[in-house]
């Protein structure tokens, strides 16, 4: 499974444009949205125009978001199955609905999403301190998914495997990098946008 992986477009075109391009260019199956776009308008716009199945979550600018597309699914505290990989989205604050929801799930098949960081990993904030949740870090560190996507933290973007789970800050913003992840060797690819 081939997986890009974004967050924060923050109404920036330029940025869902690129990102559809590159998709493309680099024949991903999935596109990964931790969330962030910022209006109703901007998402209703992203989700019409991509040609991949995405799965998104919720960012702290999107709490009642509602565009809704054929290809995109908003995972509100649920998961949804594609080609055999598990996609489990929850929103800020429900990390006791994690477990539960990866009840019977293979973790190696497991891909989870949130908008904010675990704490201590890519969660240093421009203020010199961790912005992460330690009750997310606890859980994902005791599920061991193959994949935890989450965004948020500008300014931490990028990739760390730690303890057999691969973690990806995909927020655009600042450094407007994308990563694509392939499935399941979790090897990683980053390019620009």
């Amino acid at each position: 499974m081939r997986i890009m992986c974004v967050s924060d477009y923050h109404r920036d075109l330029e940025i869902a444009e690129r990102v559809e391009k590159l998709a493309t260019k680099e024949k991903v199956d999935v596109i990964v949205n931790a969330g962030d776009f910022l209006s109703e308008e901007f998402a209703t716009k992203v989700f019409a125009s991509t040609s991949f199945i995405t799965f998104v979550v919720h960012g702290n600018w999107d709490r009642h978001l509602k565009a809704r597309s054929k290809r995109v699914k908003v995972l509100v505290n649920e998961v949804a199955e594609h080609k055999g990989y598990y996609f489990l989205g929850v929103e800020y604050g429900h990390y006791d609905e994690i477990e539960k929801l990866a009840k019977g799930k293979d973790p190696k098949k497991l891909i989870i999403i949130t908008h904010d960081p675990p704490y201590d990993i890519l969660d240093m904030s421009y203020f010199g301190s961790n912005a992460g949740m330690p009750e997310l870090r606890d859980v994902i560190e005791r599920l061991k998914p193959a994949m935890h996507v989450f965004g948020h933290i500008h300014e931490s973007a990028g990739v760390v495997k730690h303890k057999g789970t691969l973690y990806v800050n995909a927020a655009l913003p600042e450094f407007r990098k994308a990563a694509i992840v392939d499935l399941p060797s979790q090897k990683v690819a980053v390019f620009d946008v």
